[in-house]
């Protein structure tokens, strides 16, 4: 089943819940992107975990922007392009902030390794993403 077909398959289900599932498979994807990135420029690259972990951070964030914007949310509150991408600039560097300090506190404090970090990070970081999103950018009000 082709999660193109989800609005088929739930047909008149509530247009939150259409948007929390594609918004989970286009945050997987993106969440990919993140952590291979993470990964690749930390131990293949030798560059420190915080600063791929900004890097892998707003690559995926940008693949997520675009998803979001052609695929989930169709209803604007902001009308003009470059403002709705600057509000989203603000969601997302407050996002990058909390998936920073969570990286930074689990690896230094708790000694986890930074990937294991950046999967806590994630968990916490998501919830921010979709509700900030969904609340100032694509509900009408």
């Amino acid at each position: 089943m082709s999660a193109l077909n989800l609005d088929k398959l739930l047909g008149s289900k509530s247009e939150t819940l259409k948007q929390v599932i594609k918004y989970a498979f286009v945050g997987g994807v993106c969440t990919v992107l993140d952590f291979g990135l993470l990964y690749a420029l930390t131990h293949f690259f030798g560059i420190y975990y915080i600063l791929s972990s900004i890097c892998s951070f707003t690559a995926g964030t940008i693949l997520n922007y675009y998803l979001c914007t052609v695929w989930i949310f169709k209803v604007r509150t902001v009308e003009n392009k470059k403002m709705e991408f600057f509000y989203y600039l603000i969601i997302t560097a407050v996002g990058l902030g909390i998936t920073t300090l969570v990286i930074w506190f689990f690896t230094e404090y708790y000694k986890l390794n930074f990937m294991v970090s950046k999967f806590v990070a994630t968990f916490v970081t998501v919830w921010w993403n979709f509700a900030a999103r969904k609340f100032f950018l694509h509900t009408i009000r």
